[in-house]
């Protein structure tokens, strides 16, 4: 087996066993694809956050200023791409997404894995930033995943048919 197909069947069992499952409990309000949006705005949210550690500390220079403020943009315009996507993922069909955020899923689950050993190995005084770094990359590889999820058809509640008032009220075919 190739690396490639390692990679791909890692990706499928941590999306249809970890993922899938926990969107499935949602019901579908929200769902998956709402959930992933929201998680992407708290990447956004956290890589801001470790800016202003770094800054309390006076440890971000300018080209770090420019790198970190060029990352939210983009991450800005990712989420904006994607609810514009929104409309491919359908419910009771195959997410398109899956197959075509595969390649970004498996690098941002690298990088998030490596920002995870950069928070442990950091000086004291870039634990707090790092931390935040961390967090932001795991909570977009985290949107990422959901935003692949399936959407599942809603089970639809009806409503249980009435019950005769008595026995003896019941109809009786003789």
């Amino acid at each position: 087996m190739s690396l490639a197909q390692t990679l791909t069947r890692a990706d499928d069992a941590l999306l249809d066993r970890v993922f899938q499952p926990i969107a499935d409990r949602f019901g579908g309000k929200p769902d998956a694809f709402d959930i992933g949006m929201s998680l992407q705005i708290g990447a956004i949210v956290f890589l801001l956050a470790a800016d202003l550690a770094l800054l309390a500390v006076n440890r971000l220079g300018w080209a770090g200023a420019a790198w970190d403020a060029l990352s939210a943009a983009c991450g800005v315009w990712f989420y904006r791409v994607m609810q514009a996507w929104r409309g491919m993922v359908r419910e009771g069909h195959a997410n398109p997404l899956r197959a075509l955020y595969r390649p970004l899923r498996l690098l941002a689950l690298f990088y998030a894995l490596f920002s995870v050993w950069q928070f442990a190995m950091a000086a004291p005084a870039d634990r707090t930033a790092m931390l935040f770094d961390a967090a932001s990359n795991i909570t977009f590889v985290a949107g990422m995943y959901f935003i692949a999820c399936d959407r599942r058809p809603r089970l639809r509640k009806t409503a249980p048919a009435p019950a005769p008032a008595s026995p003896w009220h019941a109809t009786n075919p003789t």
